[in-house]
This record gives structure tokens, C-alpha cells and sequence, in this order.
């Protein structure tokens, strides 16, 4: 894949480094999608680079025609400032890249925002956009089992957020995990779809068998099936 590479400065001071790759053939319909991708946590060499997201980009690109995203967080590569403990200051990083992506693609009708590992808890951060903008969340092996330890016990506002967004009318989210993921067993993720669907909202969970929470196997096609089948169309 060949993206366009820029430092997206926001408005804290912080500049964040991106990489924006656009489809090779247009939708013939006009619309437009874009995709946003976040990495794993930063403090255990998470980045843009990660070969779980470059495999989604290559689905979303050449797949489903959308224009993607990628970017280092707050202190990783060339991104500036220092990532926090909490993450709920790369919530905030997110918004801002979200409308800076808007307006460097034209036409946009459909988001889709994917966060993996650590990713996904920050990617649960971010509400639904206003219509006409049809947004999507991908939680791809949330974190469960150190959630804590990763959000600096913060770990209820997540839990707060995460039922907002599955209980907007207007969200589209996707939980897709792994039975032999190393940080949460498949037990931890059934109790926590339980507690989660006692929320009025909707979603869907997907349980890939084999899976481990780095992707690696035979499982990658499952996965690649899903997402392209979930994917909003460009219409």
C-alpha cells in the first residue's frame, strides 16, 4: 500500500503522524467511506505499522472500497506529546482526527472506526457522528482481562461509554474476539456480552474459534469474512 504520509497537528499542540490511503477504484455511486484504525497499546510497541491493522486496511481498501486512515498515537514514531495512562486523552486525539479526516476526504457518508487491543477501548470513546454520517465501531479484541491496568482504574468511565454507544439508535458496533485470546478467556467475554446486552441497544459479537488475541493462524480468513460482510456498503 502507497498513503500519503502527514503530522496532523490538533489542538493541544500535539502533532500526530498519519497515513491516508486512498481506494484505487472510486465507488461508482459518489459516496464516499473512510476508515480509521487504531493501534495497540503504545507502551508495549504498539503502532500503525501493526500487521493485524495492515491486514483490515488491505480488506477495507481494495475490498470495500473505503479510504483508510492509519495513525501513531501521542508519542509513538513521529507523533509528538506522551501517551497517557489513562487513554481518555487519546479519546480526545481521536475526535479531532476524525473531523480532520472529514475534511481531507470529500463526500464522506459512512466511518468506520476500528480499534484493536488497546485500540478498541479508545475507539469505544468515540460517540456516534450526526446524520447524515453513518458511523461504525469494530471492537477487535478488546482488552477486557487488563482493562484496569490499562485505563489507570479507570475502568468504569469505559464501561459508561461503551453502553452509551451500543444504546445510541444510530450505532453500528462489532465486538469480534477470539476463544484462546491470552489476556481474556472466553468465559470473561461471554459474562461481559451478558452484562452488555441487559442495554435496551443493539450490537453484534462475533467468536472467531482458534483465535488468539494476535490474529496469527488460519482464523485471519474468518476474520477478513466478517468484516467485509459487516463493512456499511457505499450506496
Amino acid at each position: 500500500m502507497a498513503g500519503e504520509r502527514e503530522l496532523v497537528k490538533l489542538s493541544s499542540g500535539c502533532s500526530l503522524e498519519t497515513k491516508l490511503y486512498s481506494p484505487e477504484i472510486p465507488t461508482s455511486q459518489g459516496s464516499t467511506g473512510l476508515a480509521i484504525l487504531l493501534h495497540p497499546w503504545s507502551w508495549l510497541g504498539g503502532r500503525m505499522e501493526d500487521q493485524v491493522l495492515v491486514f483490515l486496511s488491505d480488506i477495507l481498501l481494495h475490498e470495500c472500497g473505503y479510504h483508510v486512515l492509519l495513525f501513531n498515537s501521542r508519542g509513538t514514531g513521529k507523533s509528538s506529546g506522551w501517551p497517557s495512562f489513562t487513554g481518555l486523552t487519546e479519546g480526545k486525539d481521536l475526535e479531532e482526527l476524525v473531523q480532520w479526516g472529514l475534511g481531507a476526504v470529500p463526500d464522506v457518508k459512512s466511518v468506520v472506526l476500528i480499534g484493536y487491543s488497546h485500540g478498541a477501548l479508545i475507539t469505544s470513546l468515540h460517540p456516534v457522528l450526526p446524520a447524515p454520517i453513518k458511523t461504525s465501531h469494530l471492537l477487535l479484541s478488546y482488552p477486557l482481562g487488563p482493562r484496569s491496568f490499562l485505563t489507570l482504574f479507570r475502568g468504569g468511565t469505559y464501561i459508561d461509554r461503551l453502553n452509551t454507544l451500543i444504546n445510541d439508535p444510530q450505532s453500528n458496533v462489532l465486538i469480534v474476539h477470539g476463544d484462546q485470546d491470552e489476556f481474556t478467556s472466553a468465559e470473561a467475554y461471554e459474562g461481559w456480552v451478558t452484562e452488555l446486552r441487559r442495554n435496551e441497544g443493539e450490537f453484534r459479537v462475533e467468536l472467531i474459534q482458534g483465535a488468539t488475541h494476535f490474529w496469527f493462524s488460519r482464523s485471519g480468513q474468518r476474520l477478513r469474512d466478517i468484516v467485509k460482510g459487516w463493512v456499511p456498503d457505499l450506496v
